[in-house]
């Protein structure tokens, strides 16, 4: 819920910046523990002169191919006068380039060919992708490569775009539930980089210039800063060529790869309320949890699972089924470079808001006493399932092959992953509950009617 991005429809990247989410050869997980090992999804590295990293991920069964191209920075990196940054910079490679010099020329060349383009900007990276009709890989490359390389950001263009983006702005101000999420990071991380949404502030938006974009792209947009990764059939093409095409149509300097900046998180309970004359109260109580090369990270994620992945766990079973209190309720988990979130969201009514939250504090707790080996057993077959399921989309697969190499640096092999959730008990399970879900950790975000604070303290506490 928390790591949302700021991106137009539709969407490529399924439920969180879990770079694991799909990784390398896949297998399935049944009930007797027994793994059937599935197709094996071939990938190749390439380091190309300028230090971009190229992943080719071949599948000659498929009729379509995905580019994408990930860089790694993300609002995280913005100063707080330039906050937001980021995502203007996405936005407005798509209003022209030396190729395609105006915003139609752009939408229109990808669309001729029957083909699907967009872009998304999170915390710690930014992406651009197609897809498109295997027989038309070279015309997406030069696409992507043109939009990203040799950008225009006209001047005329940049202050309408800028109005469109404080209209995304408002947008996201209507929906409680993603006020309730952006609020929750802030209680959570703090008031800086990485405690500020994405898309900025309405007022470091409207201070954006186009000199502002040209100096961000020119530090960030570099040869080391990047991957990319083609997934599908591009079998029309010899390896070679597909390296020739790419080196030749990303010609940015080698640079150096970006250290994100360091904040300083301070281990205290924090709580964000804004009272707002909705129809539900919206309710998230998370706690900071581990960044992506914490071991702990594999064992989190069974433990979201466990507490509210899916319409059998333990949040949708008390807090829905039985208690009728919300139609939407689940738990997620996600990780940073530094730190992380495990966090269960729901959308109650008002009068019954206390006891929502008791509810969902108590299943935290309980969660620390007992878990059984067939919700253990049922959160891993998830896992492998979903992976399973995304390993058939080719935009899937280019993602997160993509986060894998961006974010840690390497992709993990079928036996590396096997082994990894293979090993997860009921006390690894248990024991990083203990050790995350605890009183100075834990943060709520509140959006709704007027609230009883005096009341909120009470039953606000783990």
């Amino acid at each position: 819920m928390v790591n949302h991005y700021h991106r137009d429809e539709p969407s490529v990247i399924t439920e969180s910046n879990d770079p694991e989410f799909i990784e390398g050869p896949f297998l399935f997980l049944n009930y007797f523990n027994f793994y059937i090992p599935m197709r094996d999804i071939e990938f190749k590295k390439i380091i190309l002169k300028n230090n971009i990293r190229l992943i080719l991920v071949p599948d000659s069964a498929k009729q379509v191919v995905t580019s994408m191209i990930l860089f790694g920075v993300g609002s995280r990196y913005e100063e707080e006068k330039y906050a937001g940054i980021s995502h203007v910079l996405e936005h407005m490679f798509y209003k022209g380039s030396q190729k395609r010099p105006t915003a139609l020329d752009v939408s229109e060349f990808i669309e001729n060919i029957g083909g699907e383009h967009n872009a998304f900007t999170s915390k710690e990276y930014t992406g651009y992708y197609t897809k498109v009709a295997y027989k038309h890989i070279e015309k997406a490359i030069d696409f992507l490569s043109d939009l990203v390389s040799n950008p225009l950001f006209p001047a005329e263009e940049l202050e309408r775009e800028k109005n469109v983006i404080l209209q995304e702005v408002d947008m996201y101000e209507d929906l409680p539930m993603e006020v309730a999420a952006s609020n929750l990071e802030k209680a959570l991380f703090g008031d800086n980089a990485l405690g500020r949404d994405v898309i900025g502030t309405k007022k470091s938006i409207k201070g954006v210039t186009r000199e502002d974009l040209v100096e961000y792209r020119s530090k960030f947009y570099t040869g080391s800063n990047t991957v990319i990764v083609l997934a599908g059939n591009f079998n029309k093409m010899t390896e070679k060529e597909i390296i020739d095409l790419v080196e030749k149509s990303f010609a940015v300097k080698e640079g150096n790869k970006s250290k994100y900046p360091t904040v300083k998180l301070t281990l205290k309970k924090a709580s964000s309320v804004v009272e707002k004359p909705t129809e539900q109260s919206h309710l998230l109580i998370g706690f900071r949890g581990c960044s992506y090369e914490d071991v702990d990270r594999h064992k989190l994620r069974v433990l979201a699972l466990i507490l509210g992945g899916s319409m059998s766990s333990r949040m949708f079973t008390e807090i829905r089924e039985k208690r009728g209190l919300a139609y939407s309720v689940h738990t997620s988990s996600s990780n940073y470079q530094d730190t992380g979130v495990i966090d269960t969201y729901a959308g109650v009514p008002h009068t019954r808001l206390h006891e929502a939250i008791a509810a969902i504090i108590n299943e935290y707790s309980r969660v620390k006493l007992d878990v059984t080996e067939n919700e253990l057993m049922r959160a891993k077959e998830i896992i492998f399932g979903r992976m399973l399921i995304g390993s058939e989309d080719s935009s899937e697969l280019a993602s997160m092959y993509a986060m894998n190499e961006l974010l840690t640096g390497k992709i993990m092999t079928i036996k590396q992953i096997t082994e990894i959730y293979e090993k997860i008990t009921i006390e690894d399970v248990m024991q990083v509950a203990k050790k995350y879900l605890v009183d100075e950790r834990m943060a709520l975000s509140f959006v709704g009617p007027k609230i009883d604070k005096e009341m909120l303290d009470k039953v606000f506490k783990i």
